[in-house]
């Protein structure tokens, strides 16, 4: 074979190869696209009461967020409306936990109810609730009991947290966390001032992905 037939076929070979890889590009650079969608879900809570009157007691008005209690309607053993629930607006079902911060409570409890023997921050002292609210509603405990927003010198707020034990499906309510306040029936002018607020929060973590309310507020707390 003559040097020029060599280089000739070497040059095919080249052309070849170069042809083979050519085709296999085109092959592995075949594309073909698929489209998903995915629709997510979302957790949202509104957290309502009934209007009051001037004396306290609860009208057939649209819910509100907070209500104001007067001089006519809270004074000492004065029993007034108050119905807090949650409702699930949102698209999925969830967990529901409220905290109810009481002013002072801890001071008034001392006060006014000795028969009580509870001490902050002892198991038995979360029972220090019903002195004020009486009977929880229908699925509603007390877990456990924290010092409040305010915890200084002479102001010692109690913060009760409150479990539901039903997960609420989208568009439906809790029941109401209870249904009146008691206000103390010895409470005086030196106490009175210091006992003006009860704070209720409430939070919701969707079910999905917790088989617990423990286990879903203990992701909630640890986020």
């Amino acid at each position: 074979m003559t040097k020029k037939k060599i280089i000739t076929l070497a040059l095919v070979a080249v052309i070849a190869v170069m042809a083979i890889a050519s085709a296999s590009i085109a092959y592995f650079t075949d594309t073909k696209t698929s489209k998903n969608t995915f629709t997510m879900g979302d957790v949202r809570i509104v957290l309502d009461e009934a209007p009051v009157d001037a004396e306290g007691k609860a009208t057939d008005g649209d819910r509100v967020t907070a209500n104001e209690y007067g001089i006519g309607a809270a004074y000492p053993g004065a029993m007034l409306d108050k119905d807090p629930t949650v409702h699930n607006t949102g698209s999925n079902p969830a967990y529901i936990r409220a905290t109810v911060n009481v002013s002072n409570w801890m001071n008034l409890v001392a006060a006014y109810y000795p028969e009580f023997e509870a001490t902050f921050p002892n198991d038995g002292y979360k029972a220090a609730l019903s002195l004020l609210v009486g009977e929880l509603g229908d699925g509603w405990s007390v877990v456990d009991v924290e010092a409040g927003d305010t915890f200084t010198v002479g102001q010692f707020d109690a913060k009760f947290v409150l479990k539901y034990d039903s997960v609420i499906a989208p568009g439906e309510d809790t029941s109401p966390m209870f249904r009146q306040v008691l206000i103390p029936a010895g409470i005086d002018n030196a106490n009175a001032a210091s006992f003006n607020e009860i704070k209720i929060v409430a939070q919701a973590v969707q079910e999905n992905g917790f088989d617990t309310w423990e286990a879903a507020f203990s992701a909630f707390d640890g986020s």
